[in-house]
């Protein structure tokens, strides 16, 4: 062969090497930019499941909160349960279990330890509070000295309830600079009014813009207004229920007189007997 055919051939074979070199290149670099390694896989596989895992940690976080939303629920605005023992003696459970007492006297449950004790006036029927002998520390009791003062009837506030002073007596047996009447206002709005021992007052009208929800009027028509006169006191107030209470004046022990309590005349009537409980709701 000659030496031209030689070179021709060398150069020949020189450049299929390099066209051959170039083709393994451009493959090489497709291959890089189209597929991952085993460890660009397993990174990107961690970084899927660490997204995923913080998706689904997220949902229980809002579960958690609307938890804590509920348990945070103001249980105050449940209803207060009222015990009514007879005569004028009640006891008010709170929804928060704070245990107030209304002119202790007749026979009843008084081993709540009490929170506040309330009384209208100084009769041996209204102001037995030797009864209540278990309170707690910070246990207060109101009458009718610190419910009145120089004619300014005060307004009482707690956590579990504000008690106003009214208006009570106004007869020949109860000086009306010595009595009071309460409107209870507890945590779920519903309102209750004990008239203690009295007669009608100039009062009473106002009453009715408090929009009361439950009433006491004593109507025994003997030392108070009768179950007549009772009755259009509860029809000047307006409470959306109206309840006769010491209307016995028994000394026998009797603390309810029930066919007194069925001839009381008025609009909403309830019939509350010594022994029951209701609902203030």
């Amino acid at each position: 062969m000659s030496n031209m055919k030689k070179l021709s051939l060398f150069v020949g074979i020189l450049l299929l090497m390099i066209l051959a070199t170039g083709c393994s290149e451009k493959t090489s670099g497709s291959e890089g930019s189209g597929s991952m390694t085993n460890s660009e896989i397993t990174e990107n596989t961690e970084s899927t499941e660490n997204t995923e895992n913080k998706q689904e940690t997220s949902i229980p976080s809002a579960e958690s909160e609307n938890m804590k939303a509920s348990d945070n629920t103001n249980e105050s605005t449940e209803a207060p349960e009222l015990f009514y023992y007879g005569h004028a003696s009640i006891c008010i459970v709170t929804a928060d279990n704070k245990v107030i007492y209304i002119d202790p006297y007749a026979n009843g449950d008084y081993s709540r330890f009490a929170d506040l004790i309330l009384v209208t006036h100084d009769h041996f029927d209204h102001n037995q509070t030797d009864k209540v002998e278990n309170r707690n520390a910070d246990c207060e009791i109101i009458t009718q000295t610190e419910a009145l003062v120089n004619g300014e009837y005060k307004t009482f506030e707690f956590p579990f309830v504000t008690v106003e002073a009214v208006e009570a007596g106004n007869n020949q047996n109860h000086d009306i600079n010595e009595c009071v009447g309460y409107v209870l206002t507890f945590n779920n709005g519903k309102s209750v009014y004990i008239s203690g021992d009295t007669s009608t007052t100039d009062q009473m009208n106002k009453l009715s813009e408090k929009h009361i929800d439950y009433a006491f009027y004593c109507c025994d028509g003997v030392y108070n207004m009768n179950i007549d006169e009772a009755s259009q006191c509860a029809a000047t107030v307006g409470a959306k229920h109206n309840i006769p209470y010491h209307n016995s004046t028994s000394h026998t022990g009797e603390m309810f007189d029930r066919e007194l309590a069925d001839k009381f005349n008025a609009p909403n009537k309830m019939i509350v007997y010594p022994g029951d409980s209701i609902m203030i709701q």
